[in-house]
């Protein structure tokens, strides 16, 4: 079994992650900015919050914002 990956506030990442049992979602140039104890909150790029499980996320890579 996988641990889950942890964001850090105010970082950019690419992001894979899961929402439901069977869909697997994608998003990048996200910045986390809340983190509670079930859920992370992200914005997007284009000024977009969504929130997604803490233990949702399969892939994270941090990127360089210019």
């Amino acid at each position: 079994m996988k641990l889950p990956l942890e964001l850090e506030i105010g970082k950019t990442y690419n992001i894979a992650f899961t929402r439901g049992r069977y869909e697997i979602n994608y998003a990048n140039h996200v910045t986390c900015i809340k983190i509670t104890k079930k859920k992370y909150r992200l914005e997007r790029k284009d000024g977009i919050e969504f929130l997604i499980d803490n233990d949702g996320v399969l892939e994270a890579k941090e990127i360089q914002v210019k």
